[in-house]
């Protein structure tokens, strides 16, 4: 529910279509909606609908409590029967197998029994009750009058048709557009968690190439008693701490996820030495008060190492900058490119396209995406609203 809650900073109203949706996607969620909900939710359901019948019988015809009454329960076990023999039976039993001749002769079922109840309910209001209206009355006699063989006759189920569905109306359009919410929603949450996985990968397991040369390097410096060693060590060890504690919540301070980028990008450049040029322009000062998803702009920085470094280019470049100005993050990174060696190629791409789907999940219509990919150098912008 806490992204129900968030709001936007930038001053621009909230989107009020997105927030209903947000709302009815956490209590139509599988999570929430279980059985007891489920029923309770019915319950409500047709309490609404046995009002709405009773205003509509008392208002078109004013007829007395008691014939409202028989009327309302007509329609109710009409409605309730064709509701639930079509969506629980009908559709994932005989529909949705295939059974499509079956199907027209069940759903003569619910008619069968609309007429039934119709009948009952009429005979009853014509013995027992004094109906004030003429028009009704009138045509309650007639029901009654023509008997249990117009009840079943061809023509009268045609002649109800129309006026059941219209009865039945209500309920089934909501159950209908209820079960579109939950199937979208659904799919949402599916890919919500596949990019949770991914996020949940990138926090466990930093490129083990990376690890295994960043040790060597450190290896390499303390046999030199070079005091580089400690820094490498530290900054290894603020990466491992984040991606394993600070990290693993919705949103972390904007200010911890610079401070990660800053390090790796310090142990790589150890790593490259003299044979290329890294810059990371970044006041982590400014960025106090700011919270951003965790781990969201690491791929581009580590695709920016793996693509510089695995070309033919004799000095490589990677340029990265990260300003805050009027709540909006703008991030930037810049890589050399040129020819790959010969029969080299690069696997990739996977984590790019989770962060273009994290970005459309976790920050619609509040974020910039903007990729330039020449032959001589690979750019992103990445421009952010804040929350």
């Amino acid at each position: 529910m806490r992204a129900f809650f968030r709001r936007k900073t930038n001053g621009e109203p909230p989107d009020i279509s997105r927030k209903l949706m947000e709302w009815f996607s956490f209590f139509l969620s599988d999570k929430y909606y279980g059985t007891r909900v489920r029923i309770w939710a019915h319950v409500l359901m047709w309490g609404c609908m046995a009002l709405l019948y009773a205003f509509l019988l008392s208002s078109s015809f004013g007829v007395s409590i008691s014939a409202s009454l028989v009327f309302v329960v007509r329609n109710i076990l009409g409605a309730m029967f064709f509701f639930y023999i079509v969506f629980y039976f009908i559709i994932p039993k005989v529909l949705l197998k295939g059974y499509f001749f079956l199907t027209i002769l069940f759903l003569l079922i619910p008619f069968l029994f609309w007429s039934i109840i119709n009948y009952l309910c009429s005979l009853y209001a014509v013995v027992f009750l004094d109906i004030t209206d003429s028009a009704l009355k009138s045509f309650l006699v007639r029901v009654v009058n023509a008997g249990w063989v117009d009840t079943f006759s061809p023509n009268h189920l045609f002649k109800i048709f129309l006026p059941v569905l219209m009865t039945v109306a209500p309920p089934m359009s909501l159950k209908l557009i209820l079960d579109i919410i939950r199937a979208s929603t659904r799919t949402l949450r599916l890919e919500r968690d596949n990019l949770n996985l991914e996020v949940d990968f990138l926090r466990s397991q930093l490129n083990p190439h990376f690890l295994f040369n960043t040790l060597n390097n450190i290896y390499s410096l303390s046999i030199r008693n070079d005091s580089l060693a400690s820094d490498l060590i530290m900054h290894l060890s603020e990466m491992m701490r984040y991606t394993l504690y600070d990290s693993n919540t919705e949103m972390v301070p904007l200010h911890l996820e610079a401070e990660f980028l800053k390090n790796y990008i310090e142990l790589e450049s150890v790593r490259y030495g003299k044979n290329a040029s890294i810059r990371f322009d970044c006041d982590t000062e400014k960025m106090d008060g700011y919270q951003i998803a965790p781990l969201l702009m690491f791929p581009f920085v580590e695709n920016a190492f793996k693509y510089s470094h695995s070309t033919t280019t004799d000095k490589c470049w990677i340029y990265a900058s990260m300003d805050v100005s009027d709540n909006k993050l703008k991030f930037e990174i810049s890589n050399s490119k040129g020819e790959l060696p010969e029969g080299k190629k690069i696997a990739g791409g996977i984590g790019l396209s989770n962060t273009r789907k994290r970005l459309i999940l976790l920050y619609p219509d509040q974020h910039i995406l903007f990729i330039e990919n020449n032959p001589e150098y690979y750019k992103v912008v990445l421009t952010l609203t804040l929350n």
